[in-house]
């Protein structure tokens, strides 16, 4: 049966008057679900205000009584006052809670018998819990919640759900779906089926707002598998482009964190993301799943860390820059050569050999005192499992210990020169003064020669950042991350095999690592998932294959600029993308400020305008805003995610969607090598519902396939 509140029907009387009643039914459910919201929204700001006036009270008391108080009734008061601040704020948490439930009470609906039971219960799923106060019965579940799982996993039939007290084991004898805005019902569906059609359909046609949105309503199987992983030490999911991969990441952090309540909290969760903008782009998710917001780190900031103090060095975006302006062979060779597992196991085995056999232990002499050679050699041998230069201050600091003693003992004066000398002699045992030292002999070897090439004299390549900080790391002791207990990585495919190892030292925790192999900004030093699971051999790898994004004209355009036999498209048809030959520049400038016209009287919110550089971008955003358009520039300063029309790179864009997406200059002088062809794939499937490409000069090969399907005549817009 499908009930839709938005569309009339003329089935037999029967089966209408059954309708009729079932929709009353559910209406007055919801209202009775809409009052007990409202009366515990009423209590939480009777509550928060009770706080409020407490707090200013003892707050008042402290101030007028403090030089009357003595030390414990000062300690017990500011123990009263945090006291009152912490449940104010969590009573404000609940309020969030209850504030969202009100506009959308709950989503879903599955009708459970548990076996031995002659009637089936009906269990409400909505973003989070709600009893009635007076019989504690559970009137919302929270999508998380054990008996949730009924609703994402299975079809009419047989099913079960992991409870507290074991394995619950029944049939699902119905499941509905809603769609509550502003607490009014809009409509609704029957389904004997997983999640998704007409529902799913709905949500896919909407248009794209200015950040990311939870999709706790139309979650899949196979993402709900991902989600609900607890076991995994680390889960590599490769992900094809709007497969949801990042929005199903950040729902499983959200399901942890309620999981493991008692102990995972937001401070122990950090993402490493791409860039800031996007990082604002996903900002409302987990808030929107009642969370707090975890922090954010970047690999650009891990280095700028790390290196402050060492060397300057290229970031990864000035590499990208350079690679899109021009690609250096030598170049692409040492990239190379610094993203394979191989490189990582060499420069390990290397370091590792380098401590064993370049470490000359000699006399330790100092104003008529003396250590043997042999004492320093088991000194240096004791803490093997120590990094090569925190071994070597080990053996000087016991040392000078020793000695300072004996020059004490005997009437002697021991100054800081003195212990400087020490650690001299030393660090003479040991050819090498610091990590980069080490790095730069690693390059000795014959066979790795001219594969370190500074960019001056104070300046390292982007491919050798992470290969010294893995030096850094295996040779001297540096401060990780310790209190973090789980790491979600997104983008892995930008990553290369010496960066996860790099995060392997720094994070000794649990990790979700999610990307698109097809979707890699640098092909010269991209990561698959089977580089990745080289260094993380015991990870449990997953893969989503169905695309939700874009309309199926979209994906198969796309499909033809890079093919992914493992895509599967959720059928949803819009209107086909188009190629338009453009006569020149003006024309073509002209072309996409009618395309932005045509969008600003359409029904669609967000539209992007996809380069191929940040240079080109800013060109374009310039000739746009002399035309009077109100557009957002993002570059890779950029800190925030912006509604409306954007102007963007395609590097930049990534994990972005918008509505309507335009690529300009798409000629065969802007689009001609493999790393054009990535950045051509990742802006096109920007797109949800409508994609335009413009070029005035020849049509890139990359889209030689569109020459015959998509008539520039046709494709005119004015």
């Amino acid at each position: 049966m499908t009930v839709d509140s938005s569309e009339e029907s003329e089935p037999e009387v029967a089966l209408t008057d059954v309708q009729t009643r079932d929709e009353q039914h559910e209406r007055a459910h919801l209202a009775e679900t809409v009052r007990l919201l409202t009366a515990e929204l009423e209590r939480l700001v009777g509550s928060i205000d009770k706080s409020a006036g407490s707090i200013q009270e003892q707050k008042e008391y402290m101030w007028e009584n403090w030089r009357d108080m003595d030390s414990a009734e000062k300690a017990g008061l500011r123990t009263d006052v945090n006291m009152a601040v912490v449940l104010g704020e969590h009573a404000v948490m609940l309020r969030k809670r209850i504030e969202r439930l009100l506009e959308s009470p709950y989503f879903g609906r599955v009708d459970f018998r548990t076996d031995g039971d002659k009637h089936a219960r009906d269990y409400y799923i909505g973003v989070h819990n709600l009893s009635d106060p007076e019989t504690q019965e559970i009137v919302i579940h929270d999508w998380r919640a054990p008996v949730s799982s009924l609703y994402y996993d299975f079809e009419s039939g047989e099913a079960h759900f992991e409870a507290p007290r074991g394995i619950v084991h029944g049939n699902i004898t119905g499941k509905r779906q809603y769609k509550i805005q502003g607490g009014r019902l809009e409509y609704m569906f029957d389904s004997a089926l997983n999640i998704g059609d007409d529902v799913l359909q709905r949500e896919l046609s909407q248009s794209a707002d200015d950040k990311m949105k939870n999709i706790v309503a139309t979650i899949q199987r196979e993402q709900n598998a991902v989600i609900r992983n607890e076991t995994a030490q680390v889960l590599i999911l490769q992900g094809v482009a709007g497969s949801g991969k990042t929005s199903i990441a950040l729902h499983r952090v959200a399901f942890l964190l309620y999981r493991f309540k008692d102990t995972l909290s937001s401070d122990n969760v950090m993402i490493l993301s791409p860039n800031k903008v996007f990082g604002d782009y996903i900002a409302d998710v987990l808030p929107e799943l009642g969370e707090e917001q975890v922090a954010e780190i970047d690999f650009d900031k891990i280095a700028g860390k790390l290196l402050a103090k060492v060397t300057g060095y290229e970031t990864f975006s000035e590499q990208v820059v350079s690679l899109l302006d021009h690609t250096d062979a030598a170049a692409a060779e040492r990239m190379r050569y610094k993203a394979t597992p191989e490189f990582v196991t060499c420069l390990e085995n290397w370091l590792a050999e380098q401590a064993e056999n370049d470490f000359v232990p000699a006399d330790i002499e100092h104003k008529s005192t003396r250590l043997s050679a042999d004492w320093v050699a088991d000194a240096f041998d004791e803490s093997r499992a120590l990094p090569v230069f925190t071994r070597l201050d080990h053996v000087a600091n016991t040392a000078i210990h020793l000695l300072k003693n004996q020059v004490v003992d005997k009437g002697g004066k021991w100054s800081a020169a003195d212990t400087a000398k020490l650690r001299r002699q030393v660090r003479a045992m040991f050819p090498y003064k610091d990590p980069f030292a080490m790095y730069k002999a690693f390059y000795t070897d014959p066979a790795r020669r001219g594969l370190f090439r500074p960019l001056g004299r104070k300046k390292i390549e982007y491919a050798d950042v992470f290969p010294l900080i893995y030096t850094m790391i295996r040779t001297a002791r540096q401060e990780s991350y310790g209190h973090i207990r789980h790491l979600l990585v997104d983008e892995m495919q930008d990553y290369t095999p010496i960066q996860y190892a790099v995060l392997r030292e720094l994070f000794s925790c649990k990790m979700t690592i999610l990307g698109d192999s097809n979707q890699s900004v640098n092909p010269f030093s991209s990561s698959t998932l089977s580089t990745i699971r080289d260094i993380f051999p015991d990870a449990d790898c997953l893969e989503l294959c169905k695309s939700y994004r874009s309309t199926s004209e979209i994906t198969d355009f796309a499909q033809h600029i890079s093919r992914n036999d493992k895509l599967i498209p959720i059928e949803r048809h819009g209107l086909p993308p188009q190629v338009i030959a453009c006569s020149g520049p003006r024309d073509e400038t002209a072309r996409i400020l009618a395309l932005i016209e045509r969008h600003r009287h359409s029904d669609q919110r967000s539209l992007g305008i996809i380069c191929k550089t940040v240079a080109q971008a800013q060109t374009l955003h310039h000739a746009l805003s002399d035309a009077g358009v109100e557009l957002t520039f993002l570059d890779y300063d950029s800190t925030a995610f912006a509604a409306g029309v954007v102007i963007t790179s395609a590097h930049i864009s990534k994990g972005l969607e918008f509505d309507t997406v335009i690529v300009p200059h798409v000629d065969e002088e802007n689009f001609a090598s493999d790393m054009d062809k990535s950045m051509l794939y990742i802006a096109c499937t920007r797109a949800m519902h409508e994609l335009h490409l413009t070029h005035a000069g020849s049509l890139s090969h990359f889209l030689a396939f569109a020459k015959n399907r998509f008539d520039p005549a046709e494709a005119r817009v004015g």
